[in-house]
């Protein structure tokens, strides 16, 4: 009889341990951006399925609609409101200073080298600035050169045609520029962009080129001007609440931080690097050239 009822207690047990190693953790991913988008199928998707992978099932993350603004998703997440969530750091500049350097013209024609250095500097030098403080970093990536779209009736041929002209911007440098260029910049998010445009409240937008593409803005574009090295690049993070984070146990904290940083930026940058390509081949295809 105390035979059995050992074997018994030993079966409950491996029971319960299997139970437990195969309880899954659902982080809710706050997306504002369209399931379409790029950034959504290209980067945040496949990111979440080897994270899927590499824990076997135990970690799953469940992208939800936007649960706020696009500039309100840092605050979502400290809160707890969304477990994870992407943002730009441009919507709320005065939060990142130390995001304005990797913003300047000129630096590379692509995105990848671009993300790499972006997170191996952010590492090395602005960690400890603390810009972060209240959630936990898992990526920092820039997207592709960003340059000069505009509708027909405004045609870009030299800068000087750019004088006057009310540009869909965001923050940071792109503003500093827009006053020396004298551009009038009017400030959306990146979603808002066609509605602006398509009402005439804008002649055109400073974007890189699959945004143009990918927020259906190529149908309303007939010129752009494209800057050798890039007019700029928006520079975006993926963050985790804290307590989410914590919650997670060591091996799987493990698994989560070998699919984000650097490996992150590198998979954010072949993929902006690929759309934007893609996108200009469309361009190239217009009864109008873009140059």
């Amino acid at each position: 009889m105390l035979k059995k009822i050992v074997l018994s207690a030993g079966l409950i047990a491996a029971t319960a341990f299997s139970s437990l190693s195969s309880a899954q953790t659902v982080l809710r991913f706050s997306n504002w951006l369209p399931p379409t988008h790029p950034i959504t199928t290209q980067i945040l998707q496949p990111w979440a399925a080897d994270i899927e992978k590499n824990s076997d099932g135990r970690i799953k993350i469940q992208f939800l609609p936007a649960l706020g603004k696009p500039p309100a998703h840092f605050d979502l997440v400290r809160d707890g409101v969304a477990d994870m969530a992407l943002s730009v750091h441009a919507y709320t500049a005065d939060r990142f200073p130390s995001a304005y350097g990797m913003t300047l013209p000129g630096y590379a024609d692509d995105a990848e080298s671009a993300a790499v250095a972006y997170w191996r500097t952010h590492q090395k030098f602005f960690e400890p600035l603390n810009e972060f403080d209240g959630v936990k970093l898992l990526g920092l990536y820039t997207h592709g050169p960003g340059h000069f779209f505009t509708r027909e009736v405004k045609p870009v041929a030299k800068l000087d045609d750019l004088k006057g002209l009310r540009l869909r911007a965001t923050g940071g440098i792109v503003q500093d520029m827009s006053s020396r260029l004298g551009i009038v910049p009017q400030f959306t998010s990146a979603s808002e962009a066609y509605e602006m445009l398509s009402r005439g409240v804008v002649d055109g937008a400073m974007f890189n080129a699959d945004s143009v593409d990918s927020f259906r803005l190529l149908p309303l574009m007939k010129n752009a001007y494209q800057v050798p090295g890039g007019l700029y690049r928006d520079t975006h993070y993926v963050i985790i609440n804290k307590n989410a984070y914590a919650k997670l146990n060591e091996q799987d904290r493990k698994v989560l931080d070998a699919a984000s940083g650097e490996a992150f930026a590198r998979l954010s940058g072949k993929a902006w690097d690929k759309v934007d390509a893609e996108a200009w081949k469309k361009c190239r295809r217009l009864a109008t050239p873009l140059w």
